[in-house]
């Protein structure tokens, strides 16, 4: 087991998600502005829409893991599922407070 390998994993599942959530805001809410999007973000943080919004983010997740199997990266796709196991308890921590 490769360590380096598998937190590039982690890495690279966080990134992932971060992007596969602007790309949710870009297209529920056709918002390019970064303005306009923390306004939409700071208003939905009290209606636990963000959490939505982190979740659907999570779909990049599987993308990434599939791209990381289909060329026999086994650590890195090993990555990306823990990355996606730490952003799924995140979400529900956050969707209870």
């Amino acid at each position: 087991m490769n360590k380096k390998e598998i937190l590039l994993g982690i890495f690279s599942g966080f990134l992932a998600n971060i992007v596969g959530t602007i790309f949710s805001f870009i297209i529920l809410f056709q918002e390019i502005k970064i303005s306009n999007i923390l306004r939409i973000v700071s208003n939905s943080i009290s209606d636990n829409f963000i959490t939505k919004l982190i979740s659907l983010g999570a779909v990049m997740n599987l993308i990434v893991f599939f791209v990381f199997l289909r060329y026999d990266y086994e650590e890195k796709a090993r990555g990306v599922l823990v990355a996606t196991f730490i952003i799924a308890i995140l979400t529900i921590y956050l969707n209870n407070f």
